[in-house]
């Protein structure tokens, strides 16, 4: 086994006081370097790590962040124009939430791993609305994801995912989008609504067959009391009942798991 040595230069305790143009920084360990208001263009910060360094309203064009870790640092305010951040990891380091919509790599699974690293950061300093944001983009990625592993006809996917491989995401995606549907996968309280009333929807109906002469907005009305465990005019079958019963218990657990888990990023 033949070993080499990995260390980066150190650049430590600087400040740019001018803007920067067609430079190489990658491999290199900024630590505690500081620059306000100035402009990044064509700069490699590949494999970079950015320690406890200050970039507030900075602008990058065209840099490339492929592999930084960035950690303790303020990037507030800065503005990233076609920049690379493929495989950068971030930790403590303020950053505003319009990163998650102009800066995410246009493959599935990089976006989706630096939207997981940008959550776990947005949680560190605070910013529990990002946190949000960055859950439901994951959610969202993890779809796409999942189906192009499965059936997209792209040659990198089927490069890599062949025969039982693709039947395995397949499986994924159809368990992924039957959540999606029901309650967003953990993160739409709107679509556990939605399903509460399609529930009430097709018990009226169902209702409205059996009960001969009763009209669908009557029938919706029982099924709506019943769903919530009262009855309005009369008594509808027990097997009616059983049934609005269980999904309200059902419905009301999907909702409340939601709130448990936005209110535990807090």
């Amino acid at each position: 086994m033949e070993l080499r040595d990995n260390r980066k230069e150190i650049i430590e305790d600087k400040e740019f006081s001018a803007g920067l143009r067609d430079a190489d920084l990658s491999r290199k360990e900024l630590s505690r370097v500081f620059a306000v208001a100035q402009t990044f263009t064509s700069v490699s910060f590949k494999q970079c790590v950015f320690t406890s360094s200050y970039f507030r309203n900075c602008k990058f064009i065209r840099c490339d962040f492929t592999g930084a870790n960035i950690k303790d640092s303020n990037f507030k305010g800065a503005q990233f124009e076609e920049c690379s951040f493929k495989y950068t990891t971030w930790e403590k380091t303020l950053l505003d939430e319009r990163f998650l919509d102009t800066c995410l790599p246009s493959e599935e699974n990089l976006a989706r791993d630096l939207v997981r690293s940008l959550r776990v950061n947005f949680a560190q300093i605070g910013n529990y609305e990002a946190v949000n944001k960055a859950a439901s983009i994951e959610v969202k990625l993890t779809g796409q994801y999942l189906y192009n592993a499965a059936y997209s006809r792209q040659s990198d996917y089927r490069a890599k995912y062949k025969g039982p491989a693709r039947l395995t995401h397949a499986l994924q995606h159809l368990r992924w989008k039957s959540l999606d549907l029901l309650w967003g996968n953990g993160e739409s309280i709107l679509r556990v609504i939605v399903f509460g009333l399609v529930v009430v929807l097709v018990a009226a109906i169902l209702y409205m067959r059996d009960a001969v002469g009763t009209s669908f907005q009557d029938a919706f009305i029982e099924a709506l009391w019943h769903f919530w465990g009262v009855q309005y005019r009369a008594p509808m079958p027990s097997s009616y009942e059983v049934l609005l019963t269980v999904l309200r218990f059902v419905i009301f657990g999907l909702f409340m798991a939601i709130l448990v888990k936005r209110l535990s990023r807090r």
